[in-house]
């Protein structure tokens, strides 16, 4: 039987449900990991997540920005209701770009190791998430095609 962390935030799952990963998964889905979050705070110029690191969690940002960074030179920027970290939360590989905090920051957070075993649990939920990552890689895609 999966435990619930706490009382899940509802902005925080109306949040998760507009990120592609989650996008197919259920009300009761999106409480059961929002419930699983961890938050999160960072100082401008903090660096949230290192490139080629690899650690297993998802960054949903609440409040505040930061500059995404591939190989030192900055691709993107992520604000509220951003996230990063949706396929590092999945296969634990190594991260794609640094993640460096340009104002103060709240965020919220899940653990690979906190959210694996409620998808070994949830198979009809790991199948909507698959189909999330579908989304997510052809929205990149899209990004590439010119």
């Amino acid at each position: 039987m999966t435990r619930r962390a706490s009382q899940p935030d509802d902005a925080v799952v109306a949040a998760l449900a507009r990120v592609d990963l989650f996008s197919d998964l259920t009300t009761a889905d999106l409480q059961q990991i929002a419930a699983m979050c961890r938050p999160e705070r960072f100082e401008s110029g903090s660096e949230i997540v290192a490139q080629g690191d690899t650690s297993g969690r998802f960054y949903l940002v609440l409040e505040g920005t930061a500059d995404i960074i591939v190989n030192g030179a900055k691709v993107g920027e992520v604000g509220p209701g951003g996230s990063f970290g949706e396929i590092a939360v999945i296969d634990r590989g190594p991260r794609s770009a640094s993640v460096q905090a340009t104002s103060a920051l709240q965020a919220c957070s899940v653990a690979s190791i906190t959210l694996r075993p409620l998808l070994k649990e949830h198979p009809e939920m790991s199948y909507r998430l698959l189909v999330g990552v579908c989304h997510l890689l052809r929205r990149v895609q899209g990004t590439l095609v010119t």
